[in-house]
């Protein structure tokens, strides 16, 4: 079976032998939960939206019974919240999260970074290192969406590379569906806060290339602590200010 998003929109097909009638519902729930969350972290569904079961069904072209499922996995992500007599909205963004999910990604990152250097293999490093490549290309390019989503894949590689799948998906999910809005926010809108995020990634991935950990750290440590404060000094931008919850 073939799942396709274009445009908020998802076409569910089967192959030739198979009918959609055969199709498996955790199939379409999981193609819906996929669709939602880009459209959460790409902001086509921003801050404060109402997520009406109905609304995208006709949305998705699919029933409400995967919509239902997949607004519960988005509320496990934090992406969605559900409030008595009000439905489901998307989260707003807050300073306090941003904080937060930078505390926890350092936190399972930077003593993990040993580790990976140990386990990490050839073809793994050469993995990451294309998709280093893609990075630049999708900065050059001003790619935000293939940016982000080279963003996860390079996280993806060099944790998994350990053997941890818990901390794999932590991972991943810190830096996915929690973190990702936050660079949609920023580093779509300033350039050296783009910047300073792909100096990052690559910074980490060349020490891990260089099988040198606290170059791999130190990169980590200077990248989040400059896109930290820039980030703080642009609460009150207008391009920023709309997506945050006030505290």
């Amino acid at each position: 079976m073939a799942t396709a998003v274009n445009r908020g929109a998802v076409t569910f097909g089967a192959s030739e032998n198979t009918s959609s009638e055969h199709l498996n519902v955790s199939t379409y729930k999981r193609a819906a939960y996929l669709a939602l969350r880009d459209m959460i972290t790409e902001l086509e569904l921003p801050p404060g939206s109402r997520l009406v079961e109905s609304d995208l069904a006709a949305r998705l072209n699919v029933s409400k019974t995967p919509i239902r499922e997949a607004i519960a996995l988005l509320e496990a992500d934090g992406l969605a919240e559900a409030a008595p007599y009000r439905g489901a909205t998307v989260t707003w963004l807050s300073i306090r999260q941003m904080e937060e999910q930078g505390f926890l990604i350092d936190a399972l990152e930077l003593p993990a970074l040993p580790m990976v250097i140990e386990a990490i293999t050839r073809e793994e490093i050469e993995e990451a290192g294309r998709t280093a490549r893609q990075l630049r290309r999708a900065f050059a390019a001003r790619d935000g969406r293939t940016f982000r989503r080279l963003t996860t894949e390079i996280h993806r590689i060099l944790f998994a590379s350990i053997g941890y799948p818990r901390l794999t998906k932590f991972i991943s999910t810190l830096v996915g569906p929690v973190g990702l809005r936050y660079d949609r926010v920023f580093c779509d809108n300033f350039l050296d806060a783009w910047e300073a995020q792909l100096e990052l990634l690559v910074g980490r991935y060349e020490g891990i290339k260089a099988r040198d950990a606290a170059a791999a750290a130190e990169a980590v440590r200077a990248g989040r602590e400059a896109i930290g404060a820039m980030n703080r000094q642009r609460l009150d931008d207008p391009r920023v200010a709309p997506y945050f919850r006030l505290e």
